[in-house]
């Protein structure tokens, strides 16, 4: 029985008493045989639990930390590290509070109160990655408190896009708020009186009507992006020569120009086209797409110089066709390019609402082209003039693809 005990303390259940009688020696060694088997039982338990969960914890998408009673980490998985940008040897036996970067609070303070907490990994380190904290004390059946745990929830991206709402929601209520300031104006100025007077009464009149007609364009641009945020929105799609499509949107501004329904007759301006002849068959939405090209050409007609030449060019490879509009206006800075497809982003904020511009058109526009499965992106060089691009999938049909036709 001593030999025993010894092997099970070195973790050796394998041998067992050898019993030689049934008096209380015989007992005690079966007692003890059957101690040795039921601790065995209970170690491959204990072990198998906790492999489980190191399973459990290596395969989380939340990261976990535990720490003793001190408040210093005992346990990390591998998605904590991966969150706190951190190895396992710069957490271990550290505070809890100096692992997730809380200077002014103290571990002990941060373990005892199980308050949930907004941690934000140091932007200088890697991209910003915003994380939601929360405690749970460990507690043995006496109630003593041994340890607690913290679990880290990636929200960047639910902060992000509640961030970018109340921006959404503060930019509408700015630009709205900006027609229906004038609007009130000048209907308070014809209440007044003003509407007596032959020479300004028409001008007050034209003007409320210009704004209301700019609200309405941003309420419709508004319903366009909701529905296809709430894809909603259904593609009408249909094989289209795409040469012959963007003569045929480019002939209308062609037609503008040389007629007197262009309302801003001082500014002229001409289309020079580069597409060649070749048949560019794509799949569209014919609707959505001339929506996307008006928007486009009305920008760079917007920002042209009087006299200023547009270029529109058709280019092909293997997998995609690519429409480009050229301008010669001021040109956008480098450091807005990026945001140009942002909603209600603006470069010259004061030009563009003087201009009747929503703010939202080049947003639209990229939705619908990456609803094409396409890409929309722009180059610019300030004063020389920009260039927009749009690339959609093209596959070049055969003459068996013809003859389906028939």
């Amino acid at each position: 029985m001593q030999k025993q005990a010894l092997h099970i303390a070195d973790g050796d259940y394998s041998t067992q008493v050898k019993i030689y009688s049934n008096d209380e020696l015989g007992q005690l060694g079966r007692a003890f045989n059957t101690l040795s088997v039921r601790i065995e039982r209970s170690q491959e338990e204990s072990d198998s639990e906790r492999r489980r969960l190191d399973s459990v914890l290596s395969h989380m998408s939340d990261g976990v930390l535990a720490t003793d009673r001190h408040g210093n980490v005992s346990v990390v998985n591998q998605m904590a590290l991966n969150f706190l940008n951190v190895k396992e040897e710069d957490v271990i036996n550290k505070p809890i509070a100096e692992v997730l970067g809380l200077k002014d609070t103290s571990s002990q303070d941060l373990i005892s109160s199980q308050k949930e907490i907004v941690v934000t990994i140091d932007p200088n380190t890697r991209d910003e990655m915003i994380l939601h904290a929360s405690f749970s004390l460990i507690k043995r059946v006496t109630g003593f408190v041994s340890g607690s745990v913290c679990v880290l929830h990636d929200v960047t991206e639910q902060q992000k896009n509640e961030d970018s709402q109340k921006q959404f929601v503060s930019n509408v209520s700015h630009e709205l708020r900006t027609p229906l300031t004038s609007l009130q104006a000048y209907i308070e100025a014809l209440n007044e009186g003003a509407w007596k007077d032959p020479n300004i009464a028409p001008k007050f009149l034209e003007v409320t009507q210009q704004e209301t007609s700019r609200m309405i364009r941003m309420i419709n641009d508004l319903l366009s992006l909701s529905r296809i945020d709430r894809g909603v929105s259904k593609m009408d799609l249909e094989f289209v020569n795409l040469n012959d499509f963007v003569n045929h949107i480019l002939n209308r501004f062609d037609m503008i120009v040389k007629t007197d329904k262009n309302k801003d007759k001082k500014k002229k301006y001409t289309i020079k086209r580069e597409l060649g002849n070749q048949a560019l068959w794509v799949e569209i939405d014919t609707d959505k797409m001339m929506q996307v090209i008006d928007n486009i050409m009305n920008n760079a007609i917007k920002y042209s110089p009087n006299g200023g030449v547009i270029t529109v060019r058709l280019t092909q490879n293997k997998n995609h066709v690519i429409l480009s509009i050229s301008d010669q206006g001021l040109g956008i800075p480098r450091k807005d390019l990026g945001k140009i497809f942002d909603r209600f982003y603006r470069v010259d904020k004061a030009r563009s609402r003087a201009q009747g511009g929503t703010g939202l058109g080049l947003a639209i526009a990229k939705e619908i082209v990456e609803a094409h499965h396409g890409r929309i992106w722009a180059d610019s060089s300030e004063g020389k003039g920009s260039t927009f691009y749009i690339s959609l999938p093209y596959k070049p049909m055969t003459e068996e693809d013809d003859w389906d036709e028939v």
